[in-house]
C-alpha cells in the first residue's frame, strides 16, 4: 500500500513550503495517525485490511482533524504552561517590553516538552481564550472595536486583526485550519498571542486596573498540575513547520526616526547620529524627486487642484506619503503595494493612541496619520483616474476607507458591531421575524398589481397616500392645502411629506423590487422572492437596513447649515450607545452650535421612537436597545453615515 507522504498531494504541500520533511518523517507521523485512522475505520497495520484510496483520503482528512485538534487542545499540566506563556506575553506587552514579549515566542518549541509547551498548545489554547472572553456576555462589550497591536512582523499582525474579527462571532478555534492553511505557523502563534495580549491591555484600561490583575482574572493557574520530568521525549519528528512564514526582517516595515517611525531605537546605527538621520532623510527624498510617478502625480494634483500653489499643503502631504511609502518599501505603483503601506500608516494611528494618553493634544503620529491618509486618499483618486484598470485601484481605496475606520474609535466600534452581529446562514435563511416595513412591501406590491399609476414625478397619488402608508401601518391622508400632523395622522400634500412611504418608496426602486417607467409603477425583477409570502432576513435585511440609512441621512440633511460631519458623527455616536452601552467610546466634542444641536436632537429623537414604532428598536422607558437581528444593519447604516454624504 502506497503511503499518503509519497502522493502527489503530499509532495504538492511539500512544495508549496506547507509541510518540512526530512528522512523517516513519513513512517513517524502515520505511527502518531495510525490510532486516529484506525477510529475512522482504516488500519494501516493490519496487511489484510481492505479500504479504496478514497476511502483512505477520507479517513486521513479525519485523523488529521483530530490529530491537529489534540495538537492544539493541551490538558492537564501543559495547559497551565501554555497558559504560563500567554500570561507571560501579555504582561510584557502591557508594560511595553516587546523585546521580553518577542523572547517568550522565541521560547516556545515545535513540539511540546517537559517543562515548556509546544507552538501548537500556546496558539490553541489563545485561541480559545478569545473566543470565550469576546463572546462572554460581560466582557464581550468591553472589547468591542479593540485594535490589532502594533508588531515587527505585519503578517503576524494582518492574522491578529483577522482573529480579532472572528472573535466576536466565536469562530477563531473553529478557523483554525484555514488560518494555518493561509498564513502558516508562525504568523498564526503570534496574531493569536496578540490578539489575547490586546484583550489584556484593553480591560486593563477600561477597568483601571493592574495588567497583572487582568491575567490573573482572565487566565489563572489554580488547579493544574505541576509538569513532571520524562512526561515528554526529546523531539525527534519533523511536523508543520511552523518557524516558517515569518516575514524576512529586511522586509519589515520599519520607518526613520526622522518620520517619527516607533521601531526606530536608539542604539540602532546611526540612530543617535543627527547627521546620519540627515543623510538618510536626503537620500529618501532625492529618490521621491526623481520617481516619475511622484512627478505625475503632482502634474495630476496641480490640475486637479488650480487654486493651489508649489507651497500647497496638499503638495507637502503628497511629498510625505511617498517618503514614508519609499522609507518603508511599500511599492505603490501597483495596487497590492496599497495594503504595505496602509500597515505602516496604522502603526502612527496606534502610535498616536498611545501619545494622546499621555499627554494633551494631538500628537505628531496622529497628524502623520491624518495627512497621509488624505494624501493617499487623492493618490487613489489619481490612479483611479489615469489608469487602464481603474476597479483595481477603486478596490485599493476601498480597503484605504476601511483602514482610517479601524483607526479611529467611533467607526472602529462600529465596524466590530458589524462583525459580532453577523448572522450564520442559517440565521439568515430563516423566514424574517413580524415586521411592519417586510408587510408593507408585500402590501404595496400587491395595491400595484401588474402596474398602478403614479405622478409625473414618480411619486404616490395624492388619492392614494391614505392607501399606501397604510400599507406600512402609517396614518396619512393626502390634501390639497394645510398640511399638518394632528392626532396622529399626518396630512400630506404629497408623498414625499410621509417620511416612511417616502423613504420605503426610494428603497424598493434601488433594491429593483419596483420599477418605474413614465408615471407608472410595476414590480421589479426582485419582486417575486417577496410575494411569496415568507421573505428570508438574507433578502429582507439589506432592504431594512438602506431604509435606516435613508431616514438618518434624511435627519442630516433637515440639520440647518452646510457642515455634514458634525451631525453624522452625532447620530453614529447615539447608535452606538445604543448598540454597545457598556463600551462605546467617549463621545467626541463637536463644534454644532446651540440652535443646531438643539435641531438635531430633537429630529434624531423623533426618528428613533419612529424606529421603535416599526419594531427595529425596543423602549424600557428612557433606554433603547437595537433587536439582535437588527443591530448589524443599525451598525452598518451608521457606518455609512460617517463614510460621507451621498454623492
Amino acid at each position: 500500500m502506497s503511503s499518503f507522504f509519497d502522493s502527489p498531494e503530499f509532495h504538492g504541500m511539500a512544495a508549496g513550503g506547507n509541510i518540512s520533511h526530512s528522512p523517516g518523517m513519513g513512517d513517524r507521523m502515520m505511527r502518531e495517525l495510525a490510532p486516529f485512522l484506525k477510529a475512522e475505520g482504516v488500519d494501516i497495520d493490519d496487511p489484510k485490511a481492505d479500504f479504496t484510496e478514497a476511502e483512505f483520503h477520507a479517513a486521513m482528512e479525519k485523523a488529521q482533524g483530530e490529530y491537529n485538534r489534540r495538537l492544539f487542545n493541551p490538558t492537564g499540566a501543559h495547559r497551565g504552561l501554555a497558559l504560563g506563556k500567554l500570561r507571560s506575553f501579555a504582561l510584557a506587552f502591557a508594560e511595553g517590553d516587546i523585546n521580553r514579549a518577542e523572547a517568550v515566542v522565541a521560547s516556545l518549541p515545535s513540539d511540546p516538552e517537559d517543562f515548556n509547551p509546544s507552538v501548537a498548545q500556546v496558539t490553541g489554547s489563545a485561541m480559545g481564550l478569545v473566543d470565550e472572553w469576546f463572546t462572554d456576555d460581560a466582557l464581550g462589550p468591553k472589547l468591542g472595536g479593540v485594535m490589532a497591536p502594533k508588531w515587527s512582523a505585519k503578517k503576524s499582525r494582518a492574522v491578529a486583526r483577522d482573529i480579532l474579527a472572528l472573535a466576536h462571532k466565536g469562530r477563531v478555534v473553529d478557523s483554525l485550519d484555514r488560518l494555518i492553511t493561509s498564513n502558516s505557523g508562525l504568523p498564526v502563534l503570534e496574531g493569536s498571542m496578540l490578539a489575547v495580549a490586546a484583550a489584556v491591555v484593553r480591560l486593563t484600561k477600561r477597568d483601571r486596573v493592574s495588567a497583572q490583575d487582568v491575567v490573573d482574572e482572565l487566565m489563572p493557574l489554580d488547579g493544574y498540575p505541576e509538569p513532571v520530568a520524562g512526561t515528554y521525549r526529546p523531539a525527534d519528528r519533523v511536523v508543520q513547520d511552523v518557524q516558517e512564514g515569518q516575514d524576512d526582517p529586511a522586509a519589515e516595515q520599519d520607518l526613520p526616526e526622522w518620520l517619527g517611525g516607533s521601531n526606530a531605537t536608539g542604539h540602532a546605527a546611526g540612530a543617535a547620529d543627527p547627521s546620519g538621520i540627515d543623510e538618510r532623510m536626503d537620500e529618501v527624498e532625492k529618490t521621491v524627486y526623481e520617481m516619475p510617478l511622484y512627478r505625475r502625480f503632482r502634474d495630476w494634483l496641480a490640475e486637479t487642484y488650480d487654486d493651489v500653489d508649489e507651497d500647497s499643503e496638499v503638495f507637502d502631504i503628497a511629498h510625505l506619503l511617498f517618503c514614508i511609502a519609499v522609507s518603508s518599501r511599500a511599492d505603490i505603483d501597483e495596487p497590492e503595494g496599497i495594503d504595505d503601506l496602509l500597515d505602516v500608516l496604522e502603526s502612527f494611528a496606534a502610535d498616536g493612541q498611545e501619545e494622546s494618553e499621555k499627554a494633551d493634544g494631538e500628537s505628531p503620529s496622529t497628524v502623520i496619520f491624518l495627512d497621509s491618509l488624505e494624501a493617499l486618499d487623492n493618490y487613489l483618486r489619481f490612479r483611479m483616474d489615469t489608469d487602464e484598470t481603474p476597479e483595481r485601484w477603486s478596490v485599493a481605496r476601498g480597503r484605504a476607507e476601511a483602514a482610517s475606520m479601524r483607526t479611529d474609535p467611533l467607526p472602529s466600534a462600529l465596524m466590530a458591531a458589524v462583525e459580532a452581529n453577523a448572522l450564520s446562514e442559517e440565521q439568515l435563511a430563516q423566514p424574517m421575524p413580524q415586521n411592519r416595513l417586510v408587510e408593507g412591501v408585500v402590501g404595496i406590491l400587491d395595491w400595484i398589481g401588474d402596474s398602478r399609476p403614479l405622478t409625473g414625478t414618480g411619486r404616490v397619488k395624492r388619492a392614494d397616500i391614505a392607501e399606501a402608508a397604510g400599507k406600512f401601518g402609517i396614518k396619512a391622508v393626502g390634501v390639497a392645502s394645510n398640511a399638518r400632523y394632528e392626532d396622529g395622522v399626518n396630512y400630506a400634500r404629497s408623498a414625499d411629506e410621509v417620511p416612511v412611504l417616502e423613504a420605503m418608496w426610494a428603497v424598493m426602486q434601488s433594491a429593483e423590487i419596483t420599477e418605474i417607467t413614465g408615471t407608472k409603477v410595476r414590480p421589479g425583477s426582485a419582486a417575486d422572492e417577496w410575494k411569496k409570502g415568507e421573505v428570508g432576513a438574507d433578502t429582507a435585511l439589506p432592504v431594512i437596513g438602506a431604509f435606516i440609512y435613508e431616514r438618518l441621512l434624511d435627519v442630516i440633511n433637515l440639520v440647518p447649515g452646510e457642515d455634514y460631519g458634525a451631525p453624522a458623527i452625532t447620530i453614529a455616536q447615539r447608535l452606538i450607545e445604543i448598540l454597545t452601552p457598556d463600551s462605546a467610546p467617549e463621545r467626541p466634542e463637536l463644534d454644532l452650535g446651540e440652535v443646531r444641536a438643539e435641531r438635531l436632537s430633537k429630529l434624531l429623537a423623533d426618528e428613533l421612537k419612529e424606529f421603535t414604532e416599526l419594531g427595529l428598536l425596543t423602549a424600557d422607558g428612557d433606554a433603547l436597545s437595537v433587536e439582535p437581528v437588527y443591530k448589524r444593519i443599525v451598525a452598518g447604516a451608521a457606518l455609512m453615515l460617517l463614510s460621507g454624504p451621498r454623492e
